[in-house]
Order: C-alpha cells, then structure tokens, then sequence
C-alpha cells in the first residue's frame, strides 16, 4: 500500500527534478549568451540572439511556474487523514490511485500508478466531498472510492 507521505515525497522531488532541468537549461543558455562575441553581428547574429532571449523568458516563465506548484503543495499535510476527499487526499478507486495536489499527471511511485490531480479537473470536482465507499460515474465508467488518506 502507498502511503500520503511516500506520495507527498515523490512529488515533492519531481517538482526539484524539474526545476533542477529547467535550471539547468536556463543556465546553458545565459552562457551560450554571455560567451557569444557581439564583433560577430550582422542580422543573423541578433535574430539568433532574439530567440535565445525568448526562450530564457520561456524558461523563466516555467522556474515561476514550478515554484508556484511548489508553494502550493507545501499547503499539504501528509501526516493528515480525511473523512471526505479534499486538497491533500490520496484517493484509492477501483480506477486508479488519486493524489489531490499539484496538476502533474500520472507519477509512478514504489510500482504504483499516481494521478496528481487538482480539484478543478473535471475527476477532480467529481470527487471532492466525497467518501470512503461513495461512488461516481466519469464517462459512463463507475468509479468506487475504497480508501481515503
């Protein structure tokens, strides 16, 4: 069985791992800049330069968009059980293991399949409030809760 604080960790180090990348590549960037000779110019010189300038600001854009998904699963108490689904739930279906947190997507953690999900996600309102034996239908398919963390 997969534990809240197993799920909270994992998480959390993929958030750093991709914050590490993005670092990372934010850095490569700055000094591809820096180390380019300006006596090279001419206009293929600066359009090259416009472009790396874009894709720092996307890079940046990203680092802003990871801490901020940092922030918000700090909000998380993995030593805390809920009665009804709610931020910070790892949720058990008969469909599949929730994880109410950060938007990531599917996680595989100790062999088990994890969707980190928000509670604006379609499942996400669906499941919200909910408890332990409740059942919803998503698309036609029933989905049990069997365990709430």
């Amino acid at each position: 069985m997969l534990s809240k604080q197993i799920a909270f960790d994992a998480v959390r180090k993929e958030l750093n791992e991709r914050t590490a990348r993005v670092q990372t590549a934010f850095d490569d960037l700055k000094n591809s800049l820096n180390s380019e000779s300006k006596s090279t110019a001419g206009d293929k010189h600066e359009t090259g330069r416009a472009m790396a300038q874009l894709e720092q600001e996307k890079l940046s854009n990203q680092l802003i968009q990871i801490m901020t998904l940092k922030e918000t699963l700090s909000k998380v108490d993995p030593t805390e059980h809920h009665k009804l689904i709610q931020y910070g739930s790892l949720v058990n279906t008969n469909n599949g293991t929730f994880f109410f947190s950060v938007g990531l997507g599917k996680l595989t953690i100790n062999d088990y399949d994890v969707f980190c999900i928000t509670a604006t996600t379609p499942l996400g309102q669906l499941l919200i409030g909910k408890r332990k034996g409740d059942t919803v239908k998503m698309n036609g398919r029933a989905m049990k809760i069997l365990d709430i963390l």
